[in-house]
């Protein structure tokens, strides 16, 4: 085992020189919001040789009900089932990616870690950086030998609706927007039903975490990128990080893991939970 849980990022030459090892799987999480098929149609194109895919929505996600936001937590026992089709036991090494810079790929790490499997990392760059690399795609779907998981969730990764009401009174938490800054000041709202974020919050696009190449950066980039975060968490408060749907706060979630910060929950539900309750505050002054 030489996946390093502290630092979820692998090189594509580093999966190429693992690729076929017997206890690793590879997961194609390539999705597109407002194309819900697109996903699995790349995948059926090509893809990693041995990938196996998972679909954000129908595997990563539950259906949407009247709060939880637009990609609600599956339930841990249904999900593990599904990570035991796909061929992923408690003692597999997973490498997930997308071609979204990590976003996708993202979630499937927090969902794994939030299960207490650690042994998970997101490939660098993506699908565009294995094929910009020359190495090698197919078609082929792998033929899967189900595995057994069974799920140990970690309560303490995850924040729910009342825990972000509460953190509106408390100077101890600070609470984290990922979504792109026009949308969290409320300048526009492609999506969802209000414009604005959530009372006290900063903004940090998830973005940010990535350089022009789509590639994460390193590590004195990342500490600047997330510096009232890490400033925060340092003076001993806690971060709670949210987005649209869950999804793309993953990537800020990671980036801080990967800094030695892996205190920071997930608001899961997010900014799509939160303004679904009438009496949940809004804003659209900036922190």
């Amino acid at each position: 085992m030489d996946i390093n849980p502290s630092n979820p990022i692998v090189s594509p030459k580093w999966l190429l020189a693992r690729m076929y090892e017997p206890d690793l799987v590879i997961v194609d999480c390539r999705f597109e919001l407002g194309n819900p098929e697109a996903g699995q149609a790349a995948y059926a194109v090509s893809h990693i040789p041995g990938a196996v895919f998972l679909d954000v929505e129908r595997d990563l996600s539950a259906p949407v009900g009247n709060h939880g936001g637009r990609h609600p937590l599956p339930d841990p026992q249904a999900l593990a089932a599904r990570l035991g089709s796909a061929g992923i036991g408690n003692d597999t090494r997973v490498v997930a990616y997308d071609d979204q810079g990590g976003l996708y790929a993202a979630r499937l790490w927090w969902l794994l870690r939030w299960l207490g499997h650690d042994n998970v990392v997101v490939m660098d760059g993506g699908f565009a950086a294995w094929q910009a690399g020359g190495f090698p795609v197919n078609d082929s779907v792998r033929t899967t030998v189900p595995a057994s998981f069974t799920p140990n969730v970690r309560g303490d990764m995850l924040a729910d609706v009342d825990e972000v009401r509460r953190a509106l009174r408390d100077p101890g938490v600070l609470l984290v927007d990922s979504r792109d800054a026009s949308r969290y000041t409320g300048d526009q709202e492609p999506i969802d039903a209000k414009a604005g974020h959530i009372p006290g919050a900063i903004n940090r696009f998830w973005k940010g975490v990535l350089d022009d190449q789509g590639a994460w950066l390193a590590e004195p980039a990342l500490r600047e990128q997330l510096a009232p975060v890490i400033q925060a968490l340092d003076a001993g408060r806690s971060a709670i990080v949210y987005c649209g749907s869950g999804i793309s706060a993953c990537p800020n979630v990671l980036a801080l893991h990967r800094l030695g910060y892996p205190q920071a929950k997930l608001y899961a539900g997010s900014w799509s939970d939160w303004i679904s309750y009438e009496d949940n505050p809004i804003t659209t002054q900036e922190k």
